[in-house]
């Protein structure tokens, strides 16, 4: 009876016993797996929002930053600034239009239709903006000596005094630290002894010689005294002031590796047209556009060294503007008025001027600037705000919704303060 009885007191487990215990192991393993994954994506998707956040950080303050230049040692509209000697309508286009911002509605779908079927799908329109002034320095430089040049235009060698061993000290570049700022086939101005202003076109830059000398062309030719009788600098232009003008384009588009093979690093999932690249692997991303700045010539065709990627999986740029117009009563009181984001009067008052826009009186810029995560988060949208933007983004048929976040801001012009011509 004894040993019957230890037998039975050391028998294992029984079969039912055994696949209780393991599928009730299996039961607290997969709901360990299931929490870990959730986890894991629960954190990932946080990380792609806060990237976005930052995104928009980035490009907000580098685009208010260009926005507050506007106009800066330049002209809010060469057509009908008093100060500007020598206006032309023969003067190549960019030169021609030369205006401190010009707002394009749509601007952004305009210029890079094919890159916005997901714009479309989401119903958003992004604008372009157009900037001019001195934007990539904050220097203008003194003449020492202009003279007349073998192609008609003049060669205008400049002193080496504190504007130029700031500028060298500061680009820490050594010998063509010209080459950023005075750019060929860029804009320049020139300033004479009575603070009226004449432009031209950059056609070459030495700073080989004893002095840094600035080709300017002489199409357009330079206003002199002896040539405009009423402005303009006189001899040698002795103690004149020069600064290059830069205009600046902001917009969102794909980023074409083949054209700007500098940021193919950055598109390792995706091509411009969209097509894995044959050594990845993974699946292709949506269909994504940046914020990009470029440097615009003088016959408006973009310098392709100058593009710059500002913010990443950006989905949407508009504008709003505050406007002081010239006053239509008797006692001359300035008229006030702010137009909203998106506002049509918005792209009317700021259009080119040679269109019959008057953007010389907008006295400060609404920027609503939207990106979005990088991947699919949701699986529903949210509806539209009340002005017009959007929380959640669409990436296409089945493709699920990304978060966004959107910035706004207000920026005040300086240089277009007090304009009453």
């Amino acid at each position: 009876m004894n040993v019957r009885g230890r037998k039975r007191g050391a028998r294992g487990f029984t079969l039912i016993e055994l696949m209780v215990s393991l599928s009730a192991g299996l039961g607290v393993a997969a709901g360990a797996f299931l929490l870990a994954r959730s986890a894991t994506a629960f954190f990932q998707n946080e990380a792609r929002l806060t990237n976005a956040q930052f995104a928009s950080m980035v490009g907000m303050t580098r685009l208010t930053s260009d926005i507050r230049r506007a106009s800066y040692k330049s002209t809010p509209n060469a057509k009908r600034d008093p100060n500007v000697c020598g206006y032309s309508a023969t003067w190549p286009s960019a030169l021609q239009s030369l205006a401190g911002i010009r707002i394009v509605e749509g601007g952004s779908k305009l210029d890079h239709a094919g890159d916005h079927t997901l714009s479309t799908t989401n119903n958003l329109n992004p604008d372009s903006l157009y900037l001019s002034g001195l934007m990539n320095s904050t220097e203008h430089f003194s003449v020492a000596v202009m003279q007349a040049a073998g192609t008609g235009g003049y060669d205008i060698y400049l002193n080496k005094d504190g504007a130029y061993w700031r500028t060298k000290l500061a680009t820490q570049t050594g010998s063509n630290i010209f080459d950023r700022i005075f750019v060929v086939g860029g804009m320049m101005r020139l300033v004479d002894q009575e603070g009226r202003a004449t432009y031209g076109v950059i056609s070459g830059i030495d700073e080989s010689g004893t002095k840094p000398r600035i080709t300017v062309s002489g199409t357009p030719k330079l206003a002199k005294r002896e040539t405009q009788k009423t402005c303009g600098c006189t001899g040698l232009c002795l103690g004149s002031l020069v600064n290059p003008i830069s205009t600046v384009k902001y917009d969102l588009r794909k980023v074409d590796t083949t054209v700007y093979t500098r940021y193919a690093g950055m598109f390792p999932n995706a091509n411009v047209n969209g097509s894995k690249p044959l050594q990845f692997k993974g699946e292709v991303e949506p269909e994504r556009t940046e914020l990009v700045r470029v440097e615009i010539d003088v016959d408006g065709k973009e310098l392709n060294d100058t593009l710059e990627v500002v913010a990443e999986y950006a989905v949407d740029l508009k504008f709003g503007a505050t406007r002081t117009d010239k006053s239509t009563t008797a006692n001359q009181t300035p008229v006030l008025a702010r137009y909203a984001i998106a506002d049509k009067r918005v792209y009317e008052k700021n259009a080119s001027i040679n269109s019959a826009g008057s953007p010389e009186y907008t006295s400060a810029v609404q920027v609503r600037l939207s990106t979005r995560a990088p991947g699919p988060d949701r699986t529903v949208g949210l509806p539209t705000t009340t002005d017009g933007g959007l929380l959640r983004f669409k990436l296409g048929t089945d493709g699920g919704f990304a978060r966004m976040r959107t910035m706004i801001a207000d920026v005040y012009l300086s240089n277009q303060a007090g304009i009453t011509w």
